[in-house]
Formats: C-alpha cells, sequence, structure tokens
C-alpha cells in the first residue's frame, strides 16, 4: 500500500515507534527501510529505546531518535497537554506516524492526529489479523507496506570510530592479533533459551585447537550463563563485559564468526554481517530468525510446549538438546566457506 500524503514546506516528519527490544527493533529493519523510501524527503525520526535507537541513527538508518527512556511515549498516551514543546513543536512538522503497538482506544492516535500529523497507523506485530509467517514481515503488515528483501542481507554500518573502538578492545584481550576472532554469547534474554553451559564447552575446545580466538560476551543477564562456562572449561577464554550497545557492535564487527541463542545480541551480530550461527530452543526461527547473509539456525526436536509458563516448566528441554558436534559442523563450514548453512 502506498500512504499519500500532500507535502508541504512545513511538513517533513515521520514517526516510527517502535517499543521493543534490542532484536525487535532490528527485525524492523526492513519496514524502516520501506519507510525512507516511500518519504525519501522526509526526516524519520525513531522513537525507541536510546541505546538502539543511536545505533541505527548513527548508521543512517534513521535522522532522529526519542528515548524512550525519557517518557516521549507516555506524553503521548496522557495527551496533548502533556507533550513537551521541543516534541509538540515537532510533531506539527510531522506527516506521518507508524508504530507497532496496540491503541485499541484510539488514544494514541487521538494525541497525534491533534498534535498535527496527518495519517497515523498504530498496531501490534502480534496482531490475530496479519498472516505474514517472519516477525520482519509481520512489522511490514501492520503498517501495510510491502520490501521484506530490501534489508535482509544489507548490513548495518557502523562508524569507523566504533569499529576502531572494538578493534582496540580485542587487540587488549587477544594475545595472538592475527587469531580470527569467535565470539560466543551464552546467555540470553531468558534461561529457557539458552542450552547447556556444558554443550559450549567442545565447542571452544575445537576453536582452539582451530588456532581461532573464542571470546565470551556476557550481558547484563548473562553473568549466571558465562560462569556455568567459565567453571567447566579447563582453559582460559577472555571474557567481554559491561560494553555499551554501540562498542560491543564494534567488537562485534570484527569477528569471524558468532556463536549464540535466540537474543538481541544473535540479531545484532546478523545484521553485522557476521556468520552467525543462533541456537534455537523454544521459540520459533520460522518467526524469529536473525536477518543476515549467513545465518545458520540449529536447534534440537520440535518444541512441544504450547505456552511460555510450560517452557518456564519444562524440565526435558528436548528443544535445546542440541549437540555440540551438530554446532561444531556448522563452525567448520561457517569459517571454511563463509556462506549460510541449510536450518535444521
Amino acid at each position: 500500500m502506498t500512504i499519500h500524503v500532500p507535502l508541504s514546506v512545513n511538513k517533513r516528519g515521520v514517526l516510527v515507534i517502535h517499543p521493543g527490544a534490542l532484536g525487535d527493533v532490528l527485525l524492523a529493519r526492513p519496514a524502516l527501510s520501506a519507510i525512507r523510501n516511500q518519504f525519501p524527503q522526509h526526516e524519520i525520526a525513531l522513537l525507541a529505546g536510546e541505546s538502539v535507537g543511536m545505533l541505527l541513527c548513527g548508521a543512517g538508518e534513521v535522522d532522529r531518535v526519542f528515548r524512550l527512556e525519557s517518557t516521549y511515549l507516555s506524553e503521548l498516551w496522557a495527551g496533548l497537554d502533556s507533550l513537551r514543546s521541543e516534541f509538540k513543536v515537532w510533531l506539527q512538522n510531522c506527516d506521518v506516524a507508524v508504530g507497532w503497538l496496540p491503541d485499541t482506544d484510539g488514544i494514541l492516535a487521538a494525541t497525534l492526529r491533534v498534535s498535527g500529523v496527518q495519517y497515523t497507523c498504530l498496531k501490534s506485530a502480534s496482531s490475530a489479523d496479519l498472516h505474514a509467517e517472519h516477525q520482519a514481515a509481520r512489522y511490514l503488515a501492520a503498517i501495510q507496506l510491502s520490501g521484506i528483501n530490501q534489508m535482509v542481507g544489507t548490513p548495518l554500518v557502523l562508524s569507523p570510530i566504533i569499529r576502531e573502538q572494538g578493534r582496540r578492545i580485542l587487540e587488549g584481550l587477544i594475545r595472538e592479533n592475527r587469531q580470527p576472532v569467535v565470539v560466543i554469547h551464552p546467555g540470553s534474554g531468558s534461561s529457557h533459551k539458552c542450552i547447556e553451559a556444558q554443550r559450549l564447552v567442545p565447542v571452544i575446545d575445537w576453536l582452539l585447537q582451530a588456532d581461532m580466538a573464542p571470546l565470551l560476551l556476557e550481558g547484563p543477564s548473562d553473568r549466571e550463563a558465562v560462569e556455568r562456562v567459565l567453571t567447566t572449561i579447563k582453559v582460559d577464554v577472555p571474557v567481554i563485559r559491561g560494553l555499551a550497545l554501540s562498542t560491543m557492535a564494534g567488537v562485534l564487527s570484527h569477528a569471524k564468526l558468532y556463536v549464540g541463542h535466540d537474543s538481541g545480541v544473535t540479531h545484532l551480530a546478523a545484521a553485522l554481517s557476521v556468520p552467525t550461527i543462533a541456537c534455537f530452543g523454544p521459540t520459533d526461527s520460522r518467526r524469529w530468525a536473525p536477518l543476515g547473509r549467513a545465518v545458520s539456525i540449529v536447534s534440537g526436536a520440535p518444541c512441544t510446549c504450547r505456552t511460555w509458563s510450560a517452557v518456564a516448566e519444562c524440565r526435558e528441554r528436548v528443544c535445546l538438546q542440541i549437540a555440540p558436534e551438530r554446532i561444531i559442523e556448522v563452525c567448520r563450514l561457517l569459517l571454511s566457506e563463509r556462506r549460510t548453512v541449510p536450518a535444521t
């Protein structure tokens, strides 16, 4: 669908609202690209989490960021009188507002329209009437646009400064700077999506024997998962922790390979065109697989849990019984051939 908006000198903004986490926002990159293509002369503003918003802004995929942490969204829900002055002024010059969130009572749309926005489209990408399978396609369908293939193979571009920051961090961790770096992320946003730590140990051993430099990446909620790997493995493996998202992206951009779970960091590695192995369990890779040039999905038996509470209570975890040999096989193929391996 094409959105027809009469352009004028004073109407140059498009507001995109995405309150989701890192991986969710990265899966919306095809939608952001479609919006950019439809409104090439407009300023594209993203209302999202600060770290991912600034990452996309630095890559030139959006032009302005309204930080989700700064109550812009709650101000919109509260009504026109609650908007801070600079946001109100910007909205007066805004033609279109789209967002992936429910607005069943029309409160958000009403505030946007009374602020001067001519066209609004607010809809959750989880809506039952959306029939697209992959989440990236659902984001497009929710705002009545097409273009799922536009960004699938387009890497997220980092500034030279961010890449240099990443290189310097790696220099301080890798004794032999010429060794190819392999980043392993043992955690995710939920421990229910992670394979057992001991399944990663043979993978790390194999990487060391192959003269690679494996690194463990620890996010804010990953300490326990990383500690389980460190206490199981018999060699010292450097750990990267406490990094801002942009700096983490700089480190990942230098990796030869990435191994992780269904997590925002995995989506980031894939978006940077790092060859990515994503271990999937209870979540459906047909919907949530990362977008990238070289993404391989590995998984155990199909998950039989019907609800997330059932996943949390599951003891068998058959969907996460992924043989280390399978991960090693995919590592070998990606490192030698740099091509995508069929999902299993």
